[in-house]
């Protein structure tokens, strides 16, 4: 009888791609679900990229399709040993992996290579500036909360990249400040660019009349010492200044496993192709490794 050969594939290396995979496919399934049932609920109407791109369930649910797809040919393609199936892994990881890393070559860019910005025609604060137009008029609350929670969260006000952030409200109809404009919150900005200090009460109207029209018709400041008046983009790029060490790294404990990933699918595939050549170069396919057959365990139980 032949001796039976070492297999090149690694069974380790197999089942942890193979498992490791199937848990982000649960979670991805997991984030599909439940951006997709929270987008039917509200009954979610995606007209334009700010709509979809400041919507957290849109979001959620764009991720959890792409970690399905991704990790759908990385657990496939492990357990049926499946060379094109992970190559379209890793491809696919490479492709992810590129544009992260594109999003931080960009941010970096933005906030300190000022003449690069230019030449490259980035300005953000045009697509913030849209959102915030919106606030209020579209019933999208998800879309108000993630803008609130940013303005609190960075202690900012408007989008702007600079000290006057607050006046990027006036783009809004209900906080234009005009004498035109009957909305009672003319001439203000959202609660959530108010200054909380501790011990001190929530006051929804503190935004209220910030800036005022004086006799002359003229546009004036008013008592901003009640508000945040940095943009949240001048205020984002002194928060990255301030955590740089904490910003480093959340990009390396995000980027590295998927580094892990693409090395491990590789090595993989590499072993399957090594015992595939093994085979080929095989003079009989008795010495190729193979589960035993349904005649060879009924004829074993035969003996017993």
């Amino acid at each position: 009888m032949a001796r039976r050969e070492r297999s090149a594939v690694s069974s380790p290396l197999k089942w942890f791609l193979f498992f490791l995979n199937f848990l982000l496919l649960l979670i991805g399934m997991a984030f599909t679900a439940m951006g997709t049932y929270i987008l039917v609920e509200k009954n979610k109407t995606v007209n334009d990229a700010i709509d979809f791109f400041f919507d957290p369930a849109c979001l959620m649910c764009s991720a959890g399709s792409i970690i399905v797809f991704i990790a759908y040919f990385g657990c496939t393609g492990a357990l049926r040993e499946n060379t094109c199936f992970l190559l379209v892994y890793y491809v696919s990881m490479w492709l992810m992996f590129a544009v992260e890393m594109v999003v931080v070559v960009l941010i970096f860019i933005f906030y300190y290579v000022p003449d690069a910005r230019k030449k490259l025609d980035l300005y953000p604060e045009d697509a913030f500036k849209d959102a915030m137009k919106k606030y209020g008029l579209v019933n999208d609350e998800d879309m108000q909360d993630l803008i609130d929670n940013l303005q609190k969260s960075f202690k900012c006000c408007g989008w702007s990249n600079d000290v006057e952030g607050y006046q990027d409200w006036d783009i809004n109809p209900y906080f234009n400040c005009n004498k035109s404009n009957p909305s009672p919150e003319r001439c203000s900005v959202p609660p959530s660019c108010c200054q909380i200090r501790q011990g001190q009460t929530i006051n929804i109207l503190c935004g209220q009349g910030v800036r005022v029209i004086d006799k002359d018709g003229m546009i004036v400041d008013g008592d901003l010492s009640k508000i945040y008046t940095d943009g949240c983009l001048k205020a984002l790029g002194s928060w990255i200044d301030s955590n740089a060490l904490v910003v480093g790294g959340v990009m390396l404990g995000i980027l590295l496993p998927q580094i892990f990933l693409l090395c491990i699918s590789n090595t993989f595939k590499t072993q399957i192709k090594m015992q595939r050549a093994k085979w080929k170069e095989s003079p009989t396919p008795s010495v190729r490794p193979s589960a035993p057959s349904m005649s060879d365990v009924f004829r074993e139980h035969e003996y017993i």
